[in-house]
């Protein structure tokens, strides 16, 4: 059960480096193997520097439109591949047997085991927000998951469209390919 295991400190569901999505993003560096805040801001850094979209696997349709937009001789008609029904088929082969909700205290603990890269997932998350309001894509979310207690909710959490005069989404994309 994966309570017991959470709870009882398994070796698989306790290990001290819960650590996986910020290494990748994180570099090369000695100090990205290990958590914590310099891996983290080096992380954030380089999704920033040296990235045109992180996206959420949770608002995948999203990613979809906007590689769609932005790299079109790649992603000509993803979005209607992907809703294909033909596609969809090859999604539902798996399914998890006797699938367990965690009970909060689990959750909880796991928050405090992961909070390095619980942090760093509503970071790319706000950033691909900021990245979705800027070319006017609306979340299709209906109510967002919560966040653990110890973050403190953004206030570039919104899901009306950003109304920049200045900058137009074309200048906006060359600025990125310039870098």
């Amino acid at each position: 059960d994966i309570n017991v295991c959470i709870l009882e400190s398994y070796p698989e569901c306790s290990n001290p480096r819960l650590f996986y999505i910020i290494p990748y993003f994180c570099g090369q560096h000695p100090r990205c193997r290990e958590p914590g805040e310099w891996a983290l801001e080096r992380a954030k850094l380089n999704v920033n520097e040296n990235f045109l979209l992180v996206g959420i696997l949770e608002e995948l349709e999203d990613v979809l439109l906007l590689l769609e937009r932005f790299l079109p001789h790649y992603f000509k008609d993803v979005l209607s591949i992907y809703k294909n029904p033909e596609h969809r088929k090859l999604g539902n082969l798996t399914v998890t047997v006797k699938k367990t909700i965690p009970s909060p205290e689990a959750i909880q603990i796991l928050y405090q085991r992961m909070r390095y890269e619980y942090e760093f997932y509503y970071y790319v998350k706000e950033q691909f927000h900021l990245l979705k309001r800027k070319f006017g894509l609306k979340s299709h979310i209906r109510k967002p998951s919560p966040r653990p207690e110890f973050f403190i909710p953004s206030p570039l959490e919104t899901e009306e469209p950003i109304n920049d005069e200045e900058e137009d989404d074309k200048k906006w994309l060359e600025d990125i390919y310039k870098r």
